[in-house]
């Protein structure tokens, strides 16, 4: 199953990219909302980002995706 997230700061992540994140440290779980999907994480700078689960077909035109060996990232992520 292919997961896309819309996040706080302008950008589009994939289930994939959020976790590379995630096991490298560079993202730390605050917490997760089972009945949306959403989560909440904080950089190792401090910041809380907000991820919210968006339907593929829902990314905008300027989000482009790419297969790779673990699943799907996305390649264009910004929002405008």
């Amino acid at each position: 199953m292919r997961a896309f997230f819309s996040c706080s700061d302008g950008q589009y992540y994939s289930d994939v990219q959020i976790w590379e994140r995630l096991e490298n440290d560079v993202w730390h779980v605050c917490c997760w909302d089972p009945e949306d999907g959403s989560e909440w994480v904080e950089t190792n700078e401090g910041t809380l980002l907000h991820l919210v689960p968006v339907a593929e077909e829902q990314l905008p035109h300027t989000v482009t995706t790419e297969s790779v060996d673990g699943g799907q990232i996305v390649v264009a992520r910004s929002h405008s």
